[in-house]
């Protein structure tokens, strides 16, 4: 659509009205702001439920990890702790160095605890030279409770993972609450 303008001049010249008004933009803005406002919450509790799937499966692993431990290197006993399941020599652990690294690990955002259960230490030590346990704890709580996950895990040799909705681990021996439960 053309239009007559009139320039400083006083000239006139035939112009046309493409392009969008202060009006057009703020619609637009006020759009994308609610649009924003409705997604970015569900990709935050997407994030959360990632997070908490990821560390069920590096729970499992812990499990998988400590029985590989126990059958050839603990002497049928369980590690003490995250460090106990590397490799001294660094070629190839029974877990991956992001969990062996530290005694308390943090991944997908939740830190890791792996401590020996109510047992405690045996007077035995590995084939690495480092102290076994008669039984474990391994924990994962969020890093921040309701951002990066909504649950807290905790299991045992047993390898059933149980879950707190509170955000603390469920302590040993494993009980139903009214927060408390196995995950099945």
């Amino acid at each position: 659509m053309q239009r007559r303008i009139l320039n400083r001049s006083g000239r006139l010249r035939i112009g046309s009205s493409k392009g969008f008004t202060l009006l057009d933009m703020i619609f637009v803005i006020a759009l994308i702001g609610l649009l924003s406002a409705i997604a970015v919450p569900t990709l935050l509790r997407s994030r959360a439920a990632a997070n908490e799937t990821a560390t069920l499966a590096t729970i499992r692993v812990v499990h998988t990890g400590a029985l590989s431990y126990a059958l050839s290197c603990g002497a049928g006993l369980w590690p003490a702790d995250f460090p106990a399941l590397a490799d001294p020599a660094g070629v190839q652990g029974f877990l991956p160095p992001d969990l062996t690294s530290a005694s308390s690990p943090m991944k997908s955002g939740y830190t890791y605890a792996l401590t020996p259960g109510p047992s405690g230490l045996a007077p035995l030590i590995d084939c690495n030279g480092k102290p076994v346990a008669l039984d474990y704890y391994v924990t994962a709580v969020p890093i921040d409770f309701g951002n990066t996950g909504g649950r807290a895990f905790a299991s045992n040799e047993g390898h059933v993972i149980w879950q707190d909705t509170m955000g603390v681990a469920p302590p040993e021996p494993f009980t139903p609450g009214a927060t408390v439960s196995p995950i099945e």
